[in-house]
């Protein structure tokens, strides 16, 4: 019996180097619909095959679990029913050849509908490339061929305002966690309001006397209620004793420009963690 490990190694080599050409880019990283209902995403092509793309729609929105981890949630019927767009929602085109290097223009376009509560709608908009050609084939000395066609989904909101905006957050409980100088503080929320919260959440450490001894920043996504947690890691020997860690939500993110977002004062949330 022959040995194929060889080939098969080499079959592997492939698939990898493959799959890292096979992506396309998409920019912006979030749409968002203009007042005439019309968005834009431009898909590029940064690689030597020609791809078939595909652009399609599904309702979805971040979420969590009871431990504060971030969880994607699909399937909730009774959320697009109030908050998504449904078949308003057009791409122009949905379907197209992607030549290498190049880059392709797709209008997104919202029907109207004016019986639309005034708030934000949302949706998920996924694009789908795979390569036109064929990917990987061996044959073997008894006449087997072997193919593979790999399909990469990436994924990305789309949102659309309507009439007056509003968001901001409420807090109930807030409790932390520490393990490997990694402080996890994970408060509940509420949603207020008629739209999600997106913007930036930065995480303070304060001593007694209000100096900051440590600070970090990331960006969230809140949509309706749950817990969310943040972590801070904490700066090396610090002392036993009573410390703040005072949260602060603020609707503002490098990645989306401001006028995007829905606008809400800085809203803060503080909790006690004591270092033995």
């Amino acid at each position: 019996m022959k040995n194929h490990l060889p080939a098969i190694f080499a079959f592997f080599l492939c698939l990898i180097s493959y799959s890292a050409l096979a992506q396309v880019s998409l920019a912006p990283t979030t749409v968002f619909i203009d007042q005439n209902g019309i968005g834009t995403l431009f898909v590029t092509n940064p690689g030597d095959t020609p791809q078939e793309i595909n652009v399609s729609f599904l309702f979805g929105y971040p979420g969590n679990d009871e431990l504060g981890n971030l969880t994607m949630v699909y399937g909730d019927s009774l959320s697009e029913k109030q908050f998504g767009m449904g078949d308003r929602l057009r791409a122009f085109p949905r379907t197209f050849i992607l030549a290498p290097q190049q880059q392709q223009t797709v209008r997104l376009q919202v029907r109207p509908d004016r019986t639309l509560a005034p708030g934000t709608y949302f949706t998920r908009i996924k694009v789908t490339s795979n390569a036109q050609t064929t990917d990987v084939e061996e044959t073997n000395t008894e006449g087997v061929s072997t193919q593979v066609n790999f399909k990469f989904d990436q994924i990305i909101a789309a949102f659309q305002k309507v009439g007056a905006v509003s968001t901001s957050l409420e807090f109930g409980e807030v409790e932390t966690e520490i393990a490997n100088n990694i402080v996890r503080i994970i408060p509940e929320f509420k949603v207020t309001g008629n739209s999600p919260y997106l913007g930036s959440v930065t995480a303070s450490l304060k001593n007694k006397t209000g100096q900051v001894l440590a600070e970090q920043q990331q960006t969230v996504a809140l949509y309706f209620s749950g817990k969310r947690s943040v972590e801070l890691k904490l700066p090396e020997n610090l002392p036993s004793g009573e410390y703040d860690v005072v949260l602060t939500y603020e609707t503002r993110r490098s990645d989306i420009p401001s006028t995007d977002l829905v606008q809400s004062p800085a809203v803060r949330t503080t909790v006690n963690l004591k270092i033995q």
